[in-house]
């Protein structure tokens, strides 16, 4: 009988540890799971700040570019004028 009583006390001492190991557990995979979308939405935000910024100076030097041959092509007509 004290064989019985000591195996049911030893294993419900088991079972209270493994419960509270899957609760520990299980409650550090959610902050592990939040911690990962956290970091896809910091990813994320970094990644259209980027394609904000590739575009914006992408139009910058488009622009700079077509004011710099508009300047040409009017430099080359007024030679083209100045000479005929």
């Amino acid at each position: 009988m004290e064989t019985i009583s000591f195996v049911l006390g030893m294993a419900s001492v088991v079972v209270i540890a493994v419960a509270i190991v899957a609760v520990y557990a299980f409650v550090k995979v959610r902050e592990q799971k939040e911690e990962i979308s956290n970091l896809y939405r910091i990813i994320n935000d970094s990644d259209t700040q980027i394609h904000l910024r590739i575009d914006e100076e992408t139009r910058s030097i488009y622009s700079t570019l077509d004011s710099r041959l508009d300047k040409l092509e009017i430099k080359l007509k007024e030679k083209q004028l100045i000479k005929g």
